[in-house]
């Protein structure tokens, strides 16, 4: 049970004077635990479990929306999922047999082709997974058992949007709504990732969540800076035609007509023209060119803020979108590495998921070994700086052992520790 269940238990306990009962009032806790969650979550209807802040269910598909149609969040959610992309090890409890080994990784290897088949197998269903991850900060698996449950057939992407939550049995169960009714998600087979979720509400939290507000600032800005620059970006001619006098005799109406015929044959002489013709007028008729100079460097600075705005508000930094306002080599390798802090927690939960596919296909082949999914490292820069640092310490190692600080048996778990962190580099 998680920390915040246990919080809620030990609040429920001293509500219902919990203290010195026996275990026949289990089943009253547990129903005012449900009271409880109810009162303190927003409960919408058919019973399910609203996100945080009650936001509507709908904002997933806006989410979906923005990632389509705005490029600085469709490069903000490409630049997440390539960042995580990093593939898998597969880790063995000391004991097990190179045999064993070998019949667990073609296991999983036919699994890994299995799945998704159609569409690229396992690494085409991770990069779904990691898409809607990033787009509504949460993703969801079912796992498809072949009917006679010899093997996993196959596991399939759920729409988050279509995922609600109820308490039921002390613990939050899963459901999948559709226009005729709901269709309850087993947990043995419903595997669910959420990004950022509040401490006892299982919804993730997208990463555009709070952004849509400076979205619509962004696209005004960038459609009224289109429309200026257009209009500013092109040189004109202005003509200026100066009537002739009224002719003696000559009515208010004819004169006008006249004046509108001029306009009209000037107008279809301007029209026909080609780029290397020159037109040849009266002096009653100026020329003059509007010159497209102007510039707005006000639209540059607006535009830049509001980018800034979005790329924190996408967990991003300014360097991994192509734009770095330092000139030290610090400032980048800062940044980076609080990206792939975010990046090692986030694959931690799918391998997590990994664990539990890959182990519940070796049961049902009757493989009595358990794996561990180990993610690799996003650290490939500065290879050759890390290679440098692992000889140091080698020798550092072999210094110490040679000086009797080291026993032979520490150095062996030293150097076998830094093999396996060299692995998960891989």
């Amino acid at each position: 049970m998680s920390k915040g269940k246990k919080g809620i238990l030990g609040l429920l306990k001293s509500l219902v004077g919990g203290r010195g009962r026996g275990v026949s009032e289990k089943p009253k806790r547990i129903t005012r635990l449900a009271g409880i969650i109810g009162g303190a979550f927003n409960i919408g209807a058919g019973g399910y479990l609203s996100q945080s802040d009650n936001l509507p269910f709908s904002v997933l598909e806006v989410y979906r929306r923005l990632r389509d149609n705005v490029p600085d969040l469709a490069d903000a959610v490409w630049t997440w999922k390539k960042l995580c992309e990093t593939g898998f090890n597969i880790g063995f409890d000391s004991g097990v047999s190179e045999a064993d080994k070998d019949r667990v990784r073609r296991v999983i290897a036919e699994l890994d082709d299995r799945v998704n088949g159609r569409d690229g197998g396992m690494v085409e269903l991770l990069d779904i997974l990691y898409a809607s991850l990033f787009t509504y900060g949460s993703a969801g698996l079912e796992i498809v058992f072949e009917p006679e449950m010899s093997f996993i057939y196959d596991v399939v992407p759920v729409d988050v949007w279509t995922i609600r939550f109820v308490w039921e049995e002390d613990r939050w169960q899963a459901y999948q709504v559709h226009a005729d009714g709901a269709v309850r998600l087993p947990a043995e087979r419903f595997l669910y990732f959420a990004l950022d979720r509040d401490g006892t509400n299982p919804y993730g939290r997208s990463i555009l969540r709070s952004l849509p507000g400076v979205v619509r600032i962004q696209q005004r800005l960038m459609e009224d800076m289109a429309r200026a620059m257009h209009n500013a970006g092109w040189a004109r001619m202005h003509i200026q035609y100066k009537p002739e006098e009224r002719a003696s005799g000559e009515s208010e109406e004819e004169y006008n007509q006249r004046m509108e015929a001029y306009l009209e044959e000037l107008r279809n002489e301007l029209s026909c023209l080609s780029v290397d013709q020159n037109l040849i007028t009266f002096d009653n008729i100026d020329v003059n060119v509007v010159q497209g100079s102007q510039r707005f460097p006000a639209y540059y600075e607006t535009q830049r803020a509001i980018e800034e705005q979005i790329i924190t508000g996408t967990h991003l930094m300014p360097i991994l979108l192509g734009r770095n306002y330092g000139t030290t080599e610090t400032y980048g390798t800062v940044q980076y590495e609080i990206i792939n802090r975010q990046v090692d927690a986030i694959n931690l939960k799918i391998a997590r998921g990994l664990e539990r596919i890959y182990n519940l296909e070796l049961s049902l082949a009757g493989i009595n070994v358990k794996v561990r999914v180990i993610p690799k490292s996003n650290r490939s820069s500065e290879v050759l700086k890390q290679a440098y640092a692992e000889a140091n310490r080698f020798n550092l190692l072999l210094k110490m052992f040679e000086l009797g600080v080291l026993s032979k048996e520490e150095l062996r778990s030293e150097m076998e520790r830094s093999s396996l962190m060299r692995l998960n580099q891989r």
